[in-house]
């Protein structure tokens, strides 16, 4: 056999244990696959941290409001027509005032007679979540603050793009602006698989090239929430107020009264007041925002 021959065997010999090895990786990963598809969700408990919190005086007033809100920046707490939120700036004030029940408040012509309690809001202590990976659809992220496209302008963009072969992409089934990305969904799984492999792209949007980011999209569940009810020791809730004074009178009214020493009370940091025949939201944020 001549050298020639013998490259030829040694190329042939190569090629077939190459082929054989290539065979061998695609089964494997169509194993993972089916494993991964078959494996149960993840429930991931986690806690969730306590921070302090203060009404600072902002509400959303209308006459249909849905129940307490729990997230992780804010707690809404639903007002009654007839009601006012006072915050205190000691705690021992909100004591003082909440030691009598009733309150009344001497006006020219009558008598306002009002009851306090205090005021517990909803707090979220633990939370398990399932969570799984998406085969058809991807999160896109990296996009700068300022963005100067609407959300259809936008959404209509990353489409094109995305949807091009030539930039390892396909035909997109379903599409969805989100907090901080944009999620798109493909008819075939090797789209997602494929954007998510290449990762970085450059994107003409809004007169700009920008980097973004192409990475797995995850879809979760709440499955259970611990949830506790915490005091507010500043707060303090008025109830069954009248309709006899407008708004702003009312207001004045009520805050020179929970500001007398003599009624218990001190300085007051915020007061909302919600008319008979309304229904507000007192918003909670934590102190640092």
């Amino acid at each position: 056999m001549s050298v020639t021959d013998d490259t030829a065997f040694c190329n042939g010999s190569l090629f077939h244990f190459l082929c054989e090895e290539q065979a061998t990786l695609k089964m494997r990963l169509q194993e993972l696959k089916r494993e991964l598809r078959n494996c149960p969700q993840d429930k991931v408990p986690f806690p969730v941290p306590e921070v302090p919190l203060v009404f600072q005086g902002q509400i959303q007033q209308g006459r249909e409001v849905p129940k307490s809100l729990v997230s992780n920046l804010q707690i809404c707490y639903p007002l009654p027509g007839g009601s006012a939120l006072i915050n205190f700036d000691d705690p021992k004030v909100a004591n003082q005032v909440l030691q009598q029940k009733e309150h009344k408040i001497d006006l020219e012509e009558c008598r306002l007679r009002v009851q306090v309690q205090p005021l517990e809001l909803p707090v979220v202590t633990t939370i398990q979540v399932s969570s799984h990976m998406s085969d058809r659809r991807v999160l896109i992220s990296g996009f700068p603050a300022g963005l100067r496209l609407s959300e259809e302008e936008l959404l209509d963009k990353l489409e094109i793009f995305f949807g091009k072969t030539k930039n390892g992409g396909g035909d997109v089934e379903t599409r969805e602006l989100l907090h901080g990305g944009v999620m798109l969904g493909f008819y075939k799984d090797e789209v997602a698989q494929n954007l998510c492999r290449i990762g970085q792209f450059t994107v003409s949007l809004g007169g700009q090239e920008l980097p973004l980011k192409v990475s797995p999209y995850m879809s979760g569940e709440i499955q259970k929430a611990e949830i506790r009810t915490q005091p507010m020791p500043q707060s303090v809730l008025v109830l069954n107020i009248p309709d006899v004074l407008d708004g702003p009178e009312l207001h004045d009214i009520l805050e020179i009264h929970f500001q007398k020493p003599t009624r218990g009370g001190g300085e007051v940091e915020a007061l909302t007041v919600v008319p008979p025949g309304q229904r507000g939201l007192a918003i909670f944020t934590a102190e640092s925002c």
